[in-house]
């Protein structure tokens, strides 16, 4: 399923919140130490921000990138229970980490939903925004991502897995704790931190349950005055003509032979990253 590398590394975003950096700061979390303008980058269905961080190098010098991570991760806190909900959230941080705009975001996945809402709720607020980003980002979704918690379960599964480019396994008909207990199991090796990381998995999984709920049936219905970037990957439905018509500003499409895991890693993230780097 996952190469030794991989399973270390994914193992170690899931670990307990509290050694991350992301605890440390809270949920708006400096990707980029480098200078230049901020930009936001709303995390994608599974609640964290980690898959930016190729594209932050890439634009580092050039611009800020800030990632915005999900409720829900971290003890006692309650996932968004609605797109407008963490839009509405989203919005009132970006503007509490940058009092003016003009305001510049990039979503990949549901984070280009996200980037998209929370730039409409900044506008509806007053403010400016130059330019939205979307990285694969769906324009229509299904009405469900699942018929039954086992398969939501093997869904959230193989997103983690993906991400960390290893395959999918096939386990949709497992009892959802079953499913959670051989991931945990499988990247700890079984060792002593498994308990630790089976935790962190609960919280994590009911973040991605809220969060695939939120977006199903989603349609978007206003267009934004702003300039946008709209980047389709290979394997992917297409999405950028839908998008192009919620822009009242220039709009520029590119696309990359990167999938929808793989375009924000190497080599394919140095194209998303140039598409945007000539619009900033």
């Amino acid at each position: 399923m996952l190469s030794d590398q991989q399973r270390a590394a994914l193992t170690a975003r899931l670990r307990n919140n509290r050694r991350t950096r992301e605890a440390a700061v809270g949920p708006v979390v400096e990707l980029s130490a480098g200078g230049g303008m901020p930009v936001f980058a709303p995390h994608a269905v599974g609640g964290s921000v980690h898959e930016y961080a190729a594209l932050a190098r890439q634009l580092d010098g050039i611009c800020r990138l800030y990632g915005i991570t999900a409720s829900g991760l971290r003890a006692g806190q309650r996932p968004g229970a609605s797109l407008a909900e963490m839009a509405t959230r989203y919005a009132q941080l970006i503007r509490r980490a940058q009092p003016d705009g003009p305001y510049r975001l990039i979503g990949w996945s549901m984070g280009g939903v996200l980037a998209y809402e929370t730039a409409l709720r900044l506008v509806d607020g007053g403010a400016r925004v130059a330019l939205v980003a979307l990285v694969d980002t769906p324009a229509r979704t299904v009405a469900s991502y699942a018929g039954s918690e086992e398969a939501l379960a093997a869904l959230f599964v193989a997103d983690a897995v993906r991400d960390s480019g290893g395959e999918a396994p096939i386990c949709g008909r497992l009892p959802v704790p079953d499913q959670l207990d051989a991931l945990a199991k499988h990247l700890t090796g079984g060792g002593n931190d498994t308990e630790a990381l089976r935790d962190e998995l609960d919280r994590r999984y009911a973040v991605f349950a809220a969060h695939t709920a939120a977006l199903a049936g989603y349609r978007p219905t206003t267009a934004l005055p702003a300039d946008a970037v709209l980047i389709g990957c290979e394997g992917s439905v297409d999405s950028t003509a839908d998008w192009a018509t919620m822009f009242r500003g220039t709009v520029t499409v590119a696309r990359t032979v990167g999938d929808h895991y793989s375009c924000l890693r190497p080599p394919w993230i140095a194209d998303i990253a140039q598409a945007i780097r000539d619009r900033l």
